[in-house]
This record gives C-alpha cells, sequence and structure tokens, in this order.
C-alpha cells in the first residue's frame, strides 16, 4: 500500500479505536501546515522531507485544549516505520518554536508497526496503537508532574530491608540513566513481592507510572500478590 492507502485503510483506523474522531478538528488535525517564517531562525528541515517552501506538514496531530500534543508521521507499509523519527521530532520541534511550550509528543507509524516516542525523556518504543484522549492527557501532565527518581523516599513499610532498598534503588538509578529492561534474581524468603510492591508505589508517586502489569505464574503467587498490593 502507498502512503495515503496507508493512512486511510490503516492509520485512520487504529486512531479511531483510541477514540479519537477524525472529522473534529479540536481533536485530529490531517495534514498539519507548520509555517516555517513563523519558527525563527532556527527552523529545522528533515533531508528526506519534500515540503512546499516555507511549509512543512505533519500527517496528522492530535491536540489536547486546543494545543498539538502529539505529532504523527506516516510511511507506507513497505518503509520501516522508524524511517519517520527523525522527520516527526523536527515538526515537533518546529511547532514548538512557534507556539512554545513543552516539545510535543511523537509517535511514527507504518500502519503495522507503531512507536510512541518522549523524545526529552526516554527512547522511542513499540506499542500497540495510539493512546486515548485519557492517556494522552496523562502523558501530557506527567511532564510537569513527574519528579526525580533519586530523590523519592522508599516506604520501608513495604520494603525496609537494606538488601530491599538498595536493590530497588539500583533500579531506580537504571531508570534514570533511560534504560529500560531490568532482572531483579532474589532467593525464596527475602520478599520478592514487598521490594516489587515498594518499586511500583514509588514509581507512581513520582508519576513515572500509571498502571503497572505484575505477572506470576501460579495462582497462589496471584493471591499472594494481591493480599501484598
Amino acid at each position: 500500500m502507498d502512503e495515503a492507502e496507508t493512512r486511510s485503510r490503516l492509520i485512520d483506523a487504529s486512531l479511531r479505536l483510541a477514540g479519537w474522531d477524525l472529522k473534529d478538528p479540536s481533536q485530529v488535525v490531517e495534514e498539519l501546515d507548520i509555517d516555517l517564517a513563523k519558527a525563527g531562525h532556527e527552523v529545522r528541515q528533515p533531508a528526506d522531507a519534500h515540503p512546499y517552501i516555507g511549509h512543512q506538514f505533519t500527517d496528522y496531530a492530535l491536540k489536547l485544549r486546543g494545543r498539538h500534543e502529539l505529532v504523527v508521521e506516516a510511511k507506507r507499509t513497505s518503509k520501516d516505520a522508524r524511517l519517520g523519527q527523525q522527520q516527526a521530532q523536527t515538526y515537533a520541534e518546529n511547532l514548538q518554536r512557534i507556539h512554545g511550550g513543552p516539545l510535543p509528543l511523537i509517535s511514527f507509524t507504518n500502519g503495522y508497526d507503531t512507536f510512541f516516542w518522549e523524545s526529552e525523556f526516554y527512547p522511542p518504543i513499540r506499542v500497540q496503537g495510539f493512546p486515548s484522549l485519557e492517556d494522552l492527557t496523562w502523558l501530557a501532565g506527567r511532564r510537569e508532574a513527574r519528579r526525580p527518581l533519586s530523590v523519592e523516599l522508599i516506604n520501608t513499610a513495604i520494603a525496609g530491608r537494606d538488601y530491599q532498598i538498595e536493590g530497588i534503588r539500583t533500579l531506580l538509578e537504571a531508570m534514570e540513566a533511560k534504560r529500560q529492561k531490568f532482572l531483579m534474581v532474589m532467593a525464596t524468603g527475602t520478599g520478592k513481592t514487598r521490594t516489587a510492591v515498594a518499586l511500583v508505589d514509588l514509581l507512581m508517586r513520582a508519576r513515572w507510572a500509571k498502571r503497572v502489569l505484575f505477572l506470576v505464574d501460579r495462582i497462589a503467587l496471584r493471591d499472594q500478590a494481591l493480599d501484598a498490593f
């Protein structure tokens, strides 16, 4: 499929599935015109873009309270979605120069693979679709409310043993260093569940996480985890 068909058949459907009304310009703007004359002298232009002189066009912009909160760059299905990463970042930066405020969030997709990127926070992550209005509102608010993990206190009433605190702090330091995958190995009886609860508690208080998926491999552990949480 070419880009136009990719958008009409796949990306539009994915946006609707997330609850966005493509016919409501207060929610979604397609082919958003970015007037480079308003962006000042530091305007950025992606090497692979082919805009009209003095203008750029981002494929979609999702809006909150009148602000362009998320820009979406679309590629045809035969192309790697990640080819749109730099282009989308350029559009977001130029929008920020024009309108001020926080840098818009970024998404790039080929209809099958979709990536979400808060470029000032974490590397891009592959996601299953677009954020809903509720999710985007929370993500936008998190940027203002998020606190450094290094200054957040661990609730020692949940996990107060020295090695538990040290393990949690080690994970938090790695998160602030932008790492995304971790493995903590703990022996039976050392308080794995309570350590996990204390970590989740801190991440939610610091506004780094809204929901956390906690997986177990036995029903007994499920009941134990529910009681602990």
